[in-house]
Order: structure tokens, then sequence, then C-alpha cells
């Protein structure tokens, strides 16, 4: 596989030209076609910008490690004249975007805690979206808040406690406790859910062969 990527990326490396465009088909099957904006033949990193799939007046931009892709092909050859030059990345931009995704990540990560329940961990966020992250940390299966705020298991507005007697804070936490268990789905409901998906597998078994089948192969992963 990997010896007949490189003659795929060795063959088309004198071709690409700023404006072509490419299509790609990664390692796992997907495609990604776009216009050529920028190629390093040392990286074998190749930068396509494509039709957005969320808005018709923006542009998704691609990097493709070629060294990962099993097939490449130039579609459309540029003659060389361009009306305007192409624009540049905004890079201040671009790295404001990748440090709030790693922020989000790491956000995501400290709601995290293996001895409690996947609605406690799901509490803990709706909690530090709004007061913040850094307001909201674990201590063991408790839930701290503040510094002098405590939501103990099972998490209800009767286990909110203040170290503090501040019950501002209390009232606070508690009105967004009821909330988030407001909006969740009761188990009555959940129940209903699971008994007609365990009916639907049930009556079409080669469905759920296909579908297996399908996972087997893998799923695609943006290439970026």
């Amino acid at each position: 596989m990997a010896a007949a990527t490189a003659d795929v990326v060795n063959a088309v490396n004198d071709c690409f030209s700023i404006g072509s465009t490419v299509l790609c088909t990664t390692c796992f099957k997907e495609e990604v076609e776009g216009e050529v904006l920028a190629f390093d033949h040392n990286t074998k990193m190749l930068i396509l910008k494509c039709h957005s799939k969320t808005s018709g007046e923006l542009s998704d931009v691609y990097v493709m490690n070629l060294s990962l892709c099993s097939n490449v092909q130039v579609t459309k050859e540029c003659n060389g004249n361009f009306i305007d030059d192409p624009q540049k990345l905004n890079l201040e931009q671009v790295k404001m975007r990748l440090r709030k995704t790693v922020e989000r990540r790491q956000d995501y990560l400290k709601s995290k805690n293996a001895d409690v329940s996947p609605e406690a961990q799901e509490l803990y966020r709706a909690i530090a979206k709004q007061l913040g992250y850094n307001e909201v940390s674990w201590q063991g299966a408790n839930i701290q808040i503040l510094n002098e705020v405590t939501v103990s298991p099972p998490y209800t507005v009767d286990n909110v406690v203040s170290s503090s007697d501040n019950d501002t804070a209390c009232k606070y936490i508690k009105r967004i406790i009821t909330q988030f268990f407001n909006t969740r789905p009761s188990p009555a409901q959940e129940n209903a859910h699971g008994t007609a998906s365990t009916s639907s597998a049930s009556v079409s078994p080669t469905s759920s062969s296909i579908s297996s089948s399908n996972a087997a192969s893998g799923s695609p992963v943006p290439a970026i």
C-alpha cells in the first residue's frame, strides 16, 4: 500500500500548478476535490480550496498529506492565466481557531471522570458552560463550584451545599440543575426508544448485517 501510494504521488509531483483542480482519495476512501492553492514537494503537503459544505459563499481549505492518499488525479489543468492573485490565508485567524479548538478540547477533558455516570459529566459541562470551566472541578465524585458550592451524588437540587452559606450561589446552581434535568428525556421515554430500536433490529436482521459490515470497513475521517 505504501509503495503504491508513493508511486501515485511521484507520478503527479511535477504536474501540480496553482489553479489546477485535483481529486484526492484518502486511505479512508474519502474523496476531496478542489483547486490547488499550494504544494510542498518535500513534505508532500497539498493545499486545496473546495466548495464549502455549509455555505455557498465560503470555501473550505484542506491540507492533504499525499503520503496518506491512495489515489491523486489532476482533473483540470490550469492554463496559467490568473485574473486575481490567490488570496492569502489569514494566519492569525487560523492560529486563533486552532487555539480555541484546543481550549474546547481541554475543557471537555476536564469534565471526564471515570468514577461518575455520563449524566453527571453532562451536568458538569452544563454548569461549566454557565460559569466557566475554570470555576468548576471534580473533587472525587463531587462537583466543586466557585470553591464554595458542592454538588454531591445523585446531583439533585437537594445535594447542593455551600461551605460559606452563600444562598445566592446555591440558588443559581439549583436553577442550572433544574433546567438540566427538565430538558432531558424521562426514563420512560428512553426505555420506549430503546424498545423501539430493539424491535427494529429484530425485524430486519439483513439491515443489521449491512450496518455491521459498513462499520467494519471503517468510516471516512476528514483528511485535514
